[in-house]
């Protein structure tokens, strides 16, 4: 599928026109969601080809409402709001070599993106570039956005739409990369899960069923809570709420016991020096 092919079908259609550099994950996530969402009418979304499995599939399951590009500027000069969704070591170099017009609005999904650089590098004024941050989850509208510096205009109107009405203004890039910390635990959770699986299989359970029980019974713990969850006391609560010297109690205590909670709250500080570009990730040893 080809740039031109509907791009002379486009002109009398409603809606916005979004545009994706890079098509990668979370990319797709995106695009999958606002094409889900009934709130905003979407008329058109243009999207780089690589990687090409995404952008295909894109195209294959929305038709001609994704137009495929070989060309970033392209994108660029058919999009009113770009956003950017690159490897961070070709972000510099992509956005420079860009031709930005001034009516445009740019963000930002690279993780290690500062807005300052991103206003220097694009040349846009400061009050329409904005940096994103979110999980695969918004492909389903049931993600979380954050976004930086705050927007309450339609900005923030449509990207709420990927989390079913909500999107999290932080105040600063210092908030939002605290917050970016919690994303960074979707990889530790789902090894956690396959570890708990890969146990039941060698307990004896079917493979198949050890993956529908874990898948399960997490999706009950993580349900149960997000009720109330704008409550500051509620995880303290959900952990009260433990039998004591029952099973669920005993593990926690067991993991904390070894050192558990507290080498994952070293792995959150590791992870948040990488984000604010201090270090490269690693937990620092003791002869560090």
């Amino acid at each position: 599928m080809s740039v031109e092919t509907f791009t002379d079908d486009l002109s009398d259609r409603p809606g916005l026109t979004l545009g994706f550099i890079g098509c990668g994950t979370i990319a797709s996530a995106i695009v999958t969601g606002f094409l889900t969402q009934n709130e905003i009418p979407i008329s058109a979304v243009y999207v780089s080809r690589r990687s090409q499995s995404k952008s295909s599939a894109l195209a294959q399951k929305y038709g001609d409402r994704i137009i495929i590009c070989d060309d970033n500027q392209k994108i660029v000069d058919s999009c009113g709001t770009l956003f950017v969704c690159v490897l961070p070591e070709k972000e510099e170099e992509i956005i420079s070599g860009l031709t930005i017009g001034n009516d445009k609005t740019l963000i930002s999904l690279v993780s290690t993106s500062k807005v300052k650089d991103l206003i220097d590098r694009s040349g846009l004024p400061v009050e329409q570039v904005y940096k994103m941050i979110c999980l695969p989850a918004v492909a389903k509208l049931e993600g979380t956005p954050l976004l930086v510096p705050p927007n309450t205009s339609d900005l923030h109107r449509l990207i709420s739409t990927l989390g079913g009405g909500t999107c999290i203004n932080c105040k600063d890039e210092s908030i939002m990369e605290a917050m970016m910390v919690t994303t960074c635990m979707m990889g530790p959770i789902y090894g956690l899960m396959k570890r708990n699986r890969d146990y039941l299989v060698g307990q004896g359970v079917p493979a198949g069923d050890a993956s529908f029980v874990v898948g399960r019974q997490y999706y009950g713990m993580v349900k149960d809570a997000l009720t109330d969850c704008e409550n500051p006391d509620r995880f303290d609560n959900l952990v009260e709420e433990q039998t004591p010297g029952g099973l669920n109690e005993q593990t926690l205590r067991n993991l904390d016991g070894e050192g558990f909670l507290d080498t994952y709250e070293k792995a959150m500080g590791a992870v948040l020096s990488r984000i604010q570009g201090k270090t490269d990730g690693s937990i620092p040893t003791q002869n560090d």
